[in-house]
């Protein structure tokens, strides 16, 4: 990923300079617990820059840590907002997440739909998870 601080320091201007990429680059490096910086509310600052301005892996991100309440405290409506976002941008990680979010609900009929999105897009836990779901609630 980062290979020096020189480096870090460069992706980090592009970030506020505003390009979403960067920014969510700069989350990846704090949200990185085997890193010196690693900070979850500087990650989850990065990631919601970045999911504002339409980059779907920082919209599954952040959804995913307004699910947990991870950084942020749980939101269970924002979670589901950024998971939407992320799951209708094509982002199969994010298809697979609200599935999760859908099944943990339950509406199943709604988890089941996002999970075969997902698998659509060879997402493997979600083809591993939609026999499990059609099993257990016969749909």
């Amino acid at each position: 990923m980062i290979k020096n601080q020189e480096e870090f320091d460069t992706l980090k201007r592009k970030a506020i300079d505003g390009d979403s990429e960067s920014q969510c680059m700069v989350a990846d490096v704090y949200a990185d617990d085997t890193n010196a910086i690693h900070d979850v509310n500087e990650a989850v600052f990065w990631y919601e820059k970045a999911a504002e301005q339409g980059h779907t892996k920082a919209q599954c991100l952040i959804g995913t840590s307004y699910f947990q309440g991870i950084g942020v405290s749980q939101d269970l409506e924002k979670a589901e907002k950024w998971l939407i976002k992320s799951a209708q941008g094509g982002n199969s990680e994010g298809q697979y997440t609200l599935g999760g979010f859908y099944f943990m609900k339950p509406d199943i009929v709604k988890a089941k739909y996002w999970l075969e999105k997902a698998a659509e897009q060879s997402h493997d836990e979600a083809i591993a998870m939609l026999p499990n779901i059609q099993f257990l609630h016969d749909i």
